[in-house]
């Protein structure tokens, strides 16, 4: 048993995580509760569907439950319409009236969670406090070698008390694990290789690995299925590239899985995303600028005697950081090689002085210096690719067999 949690309770041997048509239909339409409590000899005890009314009212009328945070008797909820659960009485002074305020996707999702670590013979602990952090994870795994501190997140917070409490986990040598709920996304399809929007909130939760890239893996509880959002590939603001599956909760290890690199083939679908969202800015750029002859773009490519809409490919080449420039790729890129066709100097002899020279020619391109690392990749693919100057040229199979090694090679860091 664990020396940081208090009193950590035992189990008592009541816990099911087969859900019912009912209980899923119970969890969309929200709603509040409390699925566990503690037992007068300190068990943990954890409603399931599985317990029937006539059950519940037995233990109601023999049983005392308390809240494993404040310890203040609780009651034994058993309706018709919201399915039974624990509720503080009216006067509690439970400072957080702990899991009152969570979301049954929340809860149930916990549930399912405990299970499935429980029947890996894993050591698990539902919401213990971990008195020296004065804090509560969702779940507290404990290997041979690690603790782990599960955080199952439902809703967005404030990305400083994301922050804290990693910190304070990784100070007491725990290792933090964020799980996401996962996203309502609309265009959630059978396809493996997607096009996704993800906030600034769920960017933070994206994890890179040297060997299997950056992914965000999320947990839905309706379905009982972890979804990886895998070599994700940054495009502009909120717009990744990701290879999408799901993965039900049978078939999950831990550590977590992850998934294969993804094929030419399926490489070959980001290449087209890429290509359909740069043929579409370029064009939007083109025909509906709100500047007019105004638009710097535009009046650099007019005095390039070149076509906004007909720039070369090497032009908007995903690269590392990129999101750390404020801009699309497409713009800062024709931007960079312009100004060294007006400065005479070519992509052979570009280095950190010439880079920052354009930065600050640019200052409003840049969020820090990460962004002069997209600019030093971008360089290095252009000289890997044999581009001297922005009027050279290359097949489009180079490229695609360039940005598929590179993509292999490293992960696009978030």
């Amino acid at each position: 048993m664990l020396n940081d949690s208090e009193n950590p309770p035992n189990t008592g041997g009541f816990f099911s995580c087969n859900l019912s048509h009912k209980l899923i239909e119970w969890i969309k339409i929200g709603g509040v509760c409390i699925l566990t409590a503690l037992t007068i000899k300190n068990e943990l005890f954890i409603l399931s569907i599985s317990h029937t009314k006539e059950k519940l009212k037995q233990l109601r009328r023999t049983h005392k439950f308390f809240c494993p945070q404040c310890k203040e008797e609780l009651q034994l909820r058993i309706g018709n319409i919201v399915v039974p659960h624990f509720a503080h009485k009216k006067d509690s002074n439970c400072p957080q009236l702990f899991s009152d305020g969570e979301s049954k996707e929340h809860l149930i999702g916990k549930q399912q969670l405990f299970h499935f670590f429980e029947n890996k013979g894993l050591t698990v602990e539902l919401e213990p406090f971990i008195k020296n952090l004065s804090q509560r994870p969702d779940l507290l795994l404990t290997t041979q070698n690690e603790k782990f501190a599960i955080e199952f997140q439902c809703s967005n917070i404030p990305i400083e008390v994301v922050q804290a409490r990693t910190k304070g986990y990784m100070n007491a040598s725990i290792v933090p694990l964020w799980l996401l709920k996962t996203p309502n996304f609309k265009q959630l399809t059978s396809t493996r290789i997607q096009l996704i929007q993800l906030s600034p909130f769920r960017q933070q939760f994206i994890t890179c690995h040297p060997q299997h890239g950056s992914t965000l893996l999320t947990y839905n509880p309706t379905t009982a299925t972890f979804i990886y959002y895998s070599h994700l590939l940054f495009i502009h603001g909120y717009r990744f590239i990701a290879k999408v599956q799901q993965l039900p909760i049978s078939h999950q290890h831990f550590p977590f899985l992850h998934l294969k690199e993804p094929t030419k083939e399926e490489f070959a679908q980001y290449w087209q995303f890429h290509l359909h969202i740069r043929q579409r800015f370029l064009s939007q750029r083109f025909y509906l600028s709100r500047k007019g002859v105004q638009d710097r773009l535009l009046k650099t490519c007019y005095s390039a005697r070149m076509r906004l809409d007909q720039l070369p490919l090497f032009i908007g080449l995903p690269v590392r950081n990129a999101q750390y420039i404020d801009v699309y790729i497409v713009e800062w890129q024709a931007t960079l090689l312009f100004f060294l066709q007006d400065c005479q100097i070519s992509i052979l002899q570009v280095d950190d002085e010439v880079i920052s020279i354009f930065i600050l020619n640019n200052p409003n391109y840049f969020q820090d210096e990460r962004g002069k690392e997209a600019i030093f990749h971008y360089i290095l693919l252009l000289k890997k690719l044999g581009i001297h100057s922005v009027h050279c040229s290359t097949k489009e199979a180079n490229i695609l067999q360039l940005l598929h090694s590179e993509f292999l090679a490293k992960c696009y860091e978030n």
